[in-house]
């Protein structure tokens, strides 16, 4: 692998455990312990992912294999059970540690922005395309409602004022 690459996806890992309340380093130091704790379960586990399409290919596929022990059918719904509440107990803990969303009038477009906002639907127009379609096309490549991209396309007159004057 190259070497931005790995720094690129190094830091990433590390930007989304610091995001998490936590250390890259720590975890992984513990993901040992959690690996250990639910290997007898991953086999099972995986192939239960892997034909779990439709009810009847699971079905099919629980049928073909061994009747596990009282033991193991009690351990396996115990942990179904408990898993929803392990989750939840970790992802509120993580979330609590997240910053608020930024919140706040989303960003507009620029100046620059909406010049070539304003010139693209005009080739557009020119082309046969309506406004509005075309305003709506220049939304969904912006990234913004199609009320700023109108507000745009509005102020487009001041430009020329603002030039001839």
């Amino acid at each position: 692998m190259r070497e931005d690459l790995c720094d690129r996806l190094i830091y990433e890992a590390e930007q989304l455990c610091r995001t998490l309340g936590g250390d890259l380093y720590e975890v992984m130091k513990k993901a040992p312990q959690v690996v250990e704790k639910w290997k007898a379960h991953y086999v099972l586990a995986h192939e239960v992912w892997r034909h779990a399409q439709s009810r009847e290919e699971l079905t099919g596929f629980l049928r073909s294999g061994p009747d596990p022990t009282p033991g193991e059918v009690e351990g396996v719904i115990t942990l179904m059970r408990t898993v929803p509440y392990i989750l939840r107990r970790s992802l509120q803990t993580a979330a609590s540690t997240l910053p608020p969303p930024p919140g706040g009038r989303p960003k507009g477009l620029t100046p620059k922005q909406e010049k070539e906002v304003c010139a693209q639907i005009g080739w557009l127009y020119g082309q046969g395309v309506e406004v509005r379609d075309a305003q709506k096309r220049m939304a969904l490549r912006y990234g913004k409602s199609l009320r700023t991209i109108q507000r745009a396309w509005q102020q487009r007159v001041q430009w020329k004022t603002e030039t001839t004057e």
